[in-house]
């Protein structure tokens, strides 16, 4: 698979940049919900040569973690709404999620005027933070992690807050609240691909979860081309709002699984499996009465579109197969 071995390249690229020893800059931007008083969603943190040279290193550290994730055991696969599987690595080019892209180009840049100037209420509302590693040859990181990696631990009116310094040996004064960063990191985006970590955190901070309804009504669409689905209206309303749904759709009509039903084959699944979808077949002709207010009419008619069902030709053993890829050969 071209784009996976061009990842995995880039992954290896990464690593050598990474570990050169060269000075690496790093920005760090936290993304908060904009209020009436502060209309800017993101603050540039501000930070001394000692603190970033730290970030620096533990972002190296959990990104390189990460690639070593994408390459074991063949753990990097082409990003699919329904083929991210806990271990895995999903990698996409971003100039093919137009969405991704335009979302991306709002994250700003090493010259952004808004400094965090240590609100607490900005860390309170903060959904994640950004962190941008630069190489000594202009080339970029950019990574990011959701608000599970934050912590503030806030001022206590009238308390006396310090921090120990191993240097002098002593306390020292604190002047701010302690922030946090775990540096760990859900998505990252290299060499124009994005490779994801966390796919419930990349869809939900990325909104991508719009592309997942829109694809999955598309599937809608290409089902009601062959079969007579009713109200298909209501049915695509019901299947946005479950994303769960939407995701087993949008990767069924990726791989095209919608021209290849057997409608002969439908009334026995649904008999086999106990099923709670009602249809009548003549031929080829296949009539659903779907109620789409009912979720488990719905949730079991897209169980039988997407070919959730799979029997092993081995041991005759049914499993349910929620993330499919094409098969290949193996070398």
């Amino acid at each position: 698979m071209p784009l996976v071995e061009d990842g995995l390249a880039s992954l290896n690229d990464m690593r050598a940049a990474l570990n050169e020893g060269l000075e690496i800059g790093c920005d760090v931007f936290l993304n908060a919900k904009t209020t009436r008083q502060r209309r800017d969603a993101w603050f540039r943190v501000s930070a001394n040569w000692d603190l970033t040279q730290n970030l620096v290193a533990a972002g190296s550290r959990s990104l390189l973690n990460l690639a070593a994730r994408a390459a074991d055991g063949d753990n990097l696969h082409e990003f699919d709404f329904d083929a991210m599987v806990s271990g895995s690595v999903g990698i996409a080019l971003v100039r093919e999620l137009p969405q991704l892209q335009a979302w991306l180009g709002a994250v700003p840049g090493g010259d952004w005027p808004t400094v965090f100037d240590g609100d607490e209420e900005v860390v309170d509302d903060a959904g994640f933070y950004s962190f941008r590693l630069t190489f000594p040859d202009g080339r970029a990181v950019l990574a990011f992690r959701s608000r599970r990696g934050l912590e503030v631990v806030a001022r206590r009116k009238g308390a006396v807050q310090a921090r120990f310094s191993r240097d002098q040996n002593e306390l020292v004064p604190v002047e701010g609240s302690i922030i946090t960063f775990d540096q760990a990191v859900d998505f990252f985006v290299w060499d124009g691909m994005v490779f994801i970590g966390n796919l419930p955190t990349f869809e939900a901070l990325t909104n991508l979860r719009e592309i997942t309804i829109q694809k999955a009504a598309q599937a809608v669409d290409a089902l009601a081309g062959r079969f007579d689905l009713g109200d298909v209206d209501a049915l695509k309303a019901s299947i946005g709002q479950r994303t769960r749904l939407g995701k087993k759709l949008a990767a069924a009509q990726r791989h095209g699984l919608a021209g290849d039903i057997d409608p002969a084959a439908i009334h026995e699944r649904i008999e086999a499996r106990g099923l709670q979808v009602r249809c009548e077949i003549d031929g080829e002709q296949v009539r659903f009465e779907i109620d789409s207010t009912n979720p488990q009419e719905v949730s079991d008619f897209v169980d039988l579109m997407t070919d959730v069902f799979l029997r092993s030709p081995l041991t005759g053993r049914e499993w349910d197969a929620l993330a499919k890829r094409p098969s290949r050969r193996q070398r």
